[in-house]
């Protein structure tokens, strides 16, 4: 399949671009107040940060090769050692950074679902797992669930997870006294999103999740996003209204019996193009996860 190519291919080329690039890695450090902070590479999920007198809470951890700078970064807010780290989810760009920090003492939390897609080596194309099984110094020590908390230094870490929409293992985090949200990849703001079907994720979950997060956010709620700037609710609204009427219309070829083939041609989400494609979720491929969705066709 041609968009399964076209991922792999991608992800290889990024993988050896950072590895060739490495001394250049810039990471942008934005302070949301109240010890929480932002580390924002744009190569891989944003981690979030938690600087307190009595401990470091990252959520995750990017890519191995980011892991130092990442490290340097938060310990210039922080001053000392990471504590706790959640992966919001298993994919490798959120949790492959996890060994620098675990070697240095720090405890790695996840959801249960996380660990079988980290220590079982990928066995379709299409799915956002590592390649090849990890080693228990990536995984977590400590399993979480939705309604589980983190408190540290005076602020409350609520965890919600939302089964079946990025994938089934998805995490997100409410600071509740800063007022502050980390989506993990529930928000790819202003794009077209990874829905990732290999590894439990739905659209329609994935709408349910962005719409918990906005339940939950207030008109001056900040939102560190997975992929992409920092955001408010008003952001997760527009990406809600776009999903939720492209899965429409795409129901509605697919109820008139076209196939896949045909659907691409008719190109249903034109008028979505040029402000939501991107390099990796293209209108194409978006179009090809919602058939895959409605049809449960994997080709």
């Amino acid at each position: 399949m041609r968009f399964a190519a076209a991922a792999l291919a991608l992800a290889f080329f990024q993988c050896s671009a950072i590895a060739q690039d490495l001394p250049s890695t810039d990471v942008e450090t934005v302070d949301l107040g109240n010890g929480i902070y932002a580390l924002i590479t744009n190569r891989a999920g944003n981690v979030g940060i938690l600087a307190t007198e009595d401990g470091v809470f990252m959520i995750d951890t990017q890519m191995a090769p980011f892991a130092p700078a990442l490290d340097s970064a938060q310990r210039a807010v922080s001053g000392r050692d990471v504590d706790i780290v959640l992966n919001t989810h298993l994919h490798g760009d959120h949790v492959l950074g996890n060994k620098h920090f675990a070697d240095q003492g720090a405890m790695i939390v996840a959801h249960p679902n996380v660990r079988p897609g980290l220590i079982n080596p990928a066995t379709s194309q299409l799915t956002g797992r590592t390649p090849d099984p990890l080693g228990e110094d990536f995984l977590a020590d400590v399993e979480v669930m939705g309604g589980d908390m983190v408190t540290l230094g005076g602020h409350t870490a609520r965890l919600y997870h939302e089964p079946t929409a990025h994938t089934d293992g998805d995490i997100w985090v409410h600071f509740e006294e800063a007022d502050v949200i980390h989506s993990g990849d529930l928000v790819f703001a202003n794009v077209f999103p990874f829905i990732d079907l290999d590894n439990g994720g739905t659209v329609e979950g994935f709408i349910t999740g962005m719409q918990s997060i906005v339940d939950v956010a207030g008109p001056d709620t900040v939102i560190i996003s997975g992929h992409g700037p920092i955001v408010d609710e008003t952001a997760l609204e527009a990406s809600i209204a776009m999903l939720s009427d492209a899965r429409a219309r795409v129901d509605a070829l697919v109820r008139d019996g076209l196939s896949l083939e045909e659907i691409q041609a008719a190109d249903p989400l034109a008028d979505y193009t040029q402000d939501w494609n991107w390099g990796f979720i293209t209108t194409e491929r978006m179009v090809w996860t919602l058939y895959r969705d409605i049809t449960g066709q994997t080709v």
